[in-house]
């Protein structure tokens, strides 16, 4: 046999050996699993007027809307609103995300975020007045806030400005929201300011946040409790627009120079404070038992009306127009102002584990101080609150 049959030979034996360890092998490579953020087909809310609807534009009283083409981030344009909401019982703006299809959030709680981009005309901000509300097709609701850990920089300013806010801010669970089923978002704004805002989106976000009871709620179950601690929970007192109002010096805590002289252009007779920090307060196990209590310091007493805002509810306001019968003659022209809320009517059917907003209108008197506003516990007559022992 001569050299070039023993190599063909060889050769032949080495692949009839070699089969024996061969695999089948596809012709496409495995696919690489998507997850599900790549697999959610709702990411975009608004980039422009034209391709994404919103609901809510309508100016009124408490709001003007428009859709600015200068200096946008995204697009041709962007939303902007300037509110007051101190005409308003609500302002908010809707956006009919995914043509209100009904969005699974379930798989990408954890793993998303909605994500916007705000600016202001001039100066800075450290937080704005406005919440983010998830709405499901049961018509449950649940919100969540900007605050410094999802505020680019920690401030709102003439710059475009990143927020973020993580579906796990949500307080899904507490509000009973149905993740699974979304039917939109809702932007809600309180008190006054003004904002651009542009490019809303889903955005893959990782991170190590856990919602408590805490983040939203504020529960109180004894007294007493200080009301309105922090000027920059309240609203209604800027020298800025109006002379009328502005904060006082006379009283331990917070406390409001009004001044309605009739020669005054610029009179405003309206103020409002969040009871705690603009958070949702949850009175529910004391309510019945308590009384809002605070001085005055005037001349003669001035007439007054309470109006109490809940978030949620079908009956969201009370209000009670206060007589002599709610005042105690302290001395050197001060007063003490007792305030069962069972004396409000309809504070039965009241929301008051989602307490909001106290308000105070001015209805008579022109120069006064009010202040040292709290909740104290009371026993006695909603209809005589004076002659109750324990005052």
């Amino acid at each position: 046999m001569n050299l070039n049959k023993q190599i063909v030979i060889a050769i032949l034996i080495l692949c009839t050996l070699s089969c024996g360890n061969m695999r089948d092998v596809s012709v496409y490579e495995p696919s690489k699993s998507i997850s599900a953020f790549e697999q959610f087909p709702h990411k975009i809310l608004f980039t422009n007027s034209d391709e994404n609807g919103l609901w809510g534009v309508k100016n009124n009283a408490c709001k003007q809307v428009s859709f600015e083409t200068s200096n946008s981030y995204v697009g041709k344009d962007h939303l902007y609103i300037k509110w007051d909401a101190s005409k308003c019982n609500y302002i908010g703006l809707g956006l009919k995300w995914g043509n209100y299809k009904g969005k699974n959030l379930k798989p990408i709680i954890e793993s998303a975020a909605i994500e916007l981009r705000v600016r202001i005309n001039s100066g800075s901000l450290s937080n704005v007045p406005m919440f983010f509300i998830l709405e499901d097709y049961g018509g449950n609701q649940c919100r969540a806030n900007i605050n410094s850990l999802n505020l680019e920089g920690g401030k709102i300013d003439t710059e475009w400005r990143r927020i973020r806010i993580p579906f796990q801010a949500f307080n899904y669970e507490k509000r009973g929201v149905n993740m699974g089923n979304i039917k939109e978002l809702r932007l809600e704004f309180q008190r006054n300011g003004h904002l651009h805002i542009d490019n809303i989106i889903i955005v893959s976000h990782e991170h190590n946040y856990k919602i408590t009871s805490d983040n939203f709620t504020k529960v109180f179950n004894s007294h007493p409790i200080q009301l309105g601690a922090g000027k920059e929970y309240w609203w209604g007192i800027n020298t800025k627009y109006s002379s009328s109002l502005q904060f006082g010096d006379s009283f331990e805590n917070e406390s409001v120079l009004i001044d309605l002289d009739e020669s005054k252009k610029d009179k405003w007779n309206i103020f409002g404070f969040s009871p705690y920090q603009w958070m949702h307060v949850d009175l529910s196990s004391i309510y019945s038992t308590s009384a809002i209590k605070f001085k005055l310091k005037a001349n003669e007493l001035p007439k007054l009306q309470a109006i109490l805002f809940a978030y949620t509810g079908e009956r969201r306001r009370l209000q009670k127009t206060l007589n002599e019968s709610n005042f105690i003659v302290k001395k050197n022209g001060i007063y003490e102002a007792y305030l069962p809320l069972k004396s409000l009517m309809g504070y039965s059917e009241f929301r008051w584990n989602d307490l909001k907003e106290i308000r105070f209108r001015v209805l008579e008197g022109n120069q006064f101080e009010i202040g040292d506003f709290e909740l104290i516990e009371f026993r006695g007559n909603p209809k005589k609150p004076t002659e109750w022992k324990g005052i």
